[in-house]
This record gives structure tokens, sequence and C-alpha cells, in this order.
């Protein structure tokens, strides 16, 4: 008899352990700088950054002999940020050869960026060319310059040139953080 009141009292104590509520797990202390402190980080390096020339030295691979140069110089200016509507504007300038190729303003709603990129110069000139059905074209820059590149849907696209890739490291990351600051970060499950 004893055995079965010891069996009734375990099952009835485990009961009520089951039914208790178990307060949810501490909520994480927000790391990293704020969205204010990391909008103005950006705002700060990328408008540092000034103008960043480089020459594409350009060989067609299937026409020997057939090779070319450009010399392009870009410009970001002018970057502002805006906490409250989670959006940095600016004005992007692009010289191709003394020409002007684009000179305007630009805005990034952040909450529409989808990735964030970062890589050398070479590299996404020819992803550039391969697109453009120029597979065959290969580039060569000097100086060696770094692109980061902000994708948004549908394909759009907005690049910030660096001469140093260590700073163009630290503003992606700074602007991922931006971007899920603004998000409210991942709530997908996977």
């Amino acid at each position: 008899m004893t055995i079965r009141w010891l069996f009734v009292l375990v099952a009835f104590t485990c009961g009520l352990a089951r039914a208790q509520d178990v307060p949810p797990p501490p909520r994480p202390q927000d790391t990293g700088p704020s969205l204010d402190t990391t909008l103005k980080f950006l705002a700060d390096k990328i408008n540092d950054e000034g103008r960043v020339g480089y020459t594409a030295f350009v060989t067609d691979t299937s026409q020997p002999g057939v090779e070319w140069s450009n010399k392009f110089t870009a410009a970001v200016s002018n970057l502002a940020a805006d906490a409250k509507a989670c959006r940095i504007s600016f004005h992007w300038r692009t010289e191709v050869n003394g020409s002007s190729a684009d000179d305007k303003d630009y805005d990034i709603d952040l909450k529409d960026v989808r990735t964030i990129v970062v890589m050398p110069q070479e590299q996404n000139q020819k992803q550039i060319d391969a697109l453009r059905g120029h597979s065959a074209w290969s580039s060569r820059i000097e100086p060696n310059i770094f692109t980061l590149i902000v994708r948004r849907a549908k394909g759009i696209e907005n690049v910030f040139l660096f001469s140093d890739e260590g700073m163009a490291g630290r503003v992606a990351k700074a602007m991922q953080h931006a971007v899920e600051l603004c998000v409210g970060g991942n709530k997908e499950p996977f």
C-alpha cells in the first residue's frame, strides 16, 4: 500500500509541475549601436570616401589584340540619413573618360534591401560585362578598389566605391545592422 501511495504522490507532483506556467527566457539585451548612431557612421564614412578614380584595362578575349581602357571617377556626396523613414539619400556622379555618365540623386529605403555584398571592382565589372552579353571581356582595374553593392527588389542596385577593403567591409556591416534595425530583425522561422 505504501508503494501505491508513493506512486500517486509522485504522479500528482509531476502533474502539478507540468501545469504551472514556465516564464519565457529573458529577452536578450539589444546589442550594437542605435539606428541613429549607425546611420551617422554610414553618412560619415561614405561621405568621407569622396571621389574614387580608377582605370579599367579591357581585353576582348574573343578577338586577339583588341584592347582598350576607360578612366572612371565616381563620387557620392551629400549622403543624408533619415532614421524615422529608414532611408538614406545621396547624390551620385560618375564620369567615364571625362564625360558625365550619371549625375543624379538616389534614395535607398533600408526596409527594401535584400542583400549587401562587398567585392573587388574587377569582379563586379566581370559580372556587369557578362550580364550585358560581353562574357569574353576581361577587365583589369587599377588601382584596386572595392565595391559595396546594395541590392533591392526588381534587380535595383546601388554601389558605393572604396579604396580600402577594410572600410568597405565596415560600412557593409553597419549597413546590414541598419537594415536589421529598420526591418526589426529576421522574423522568418527558417
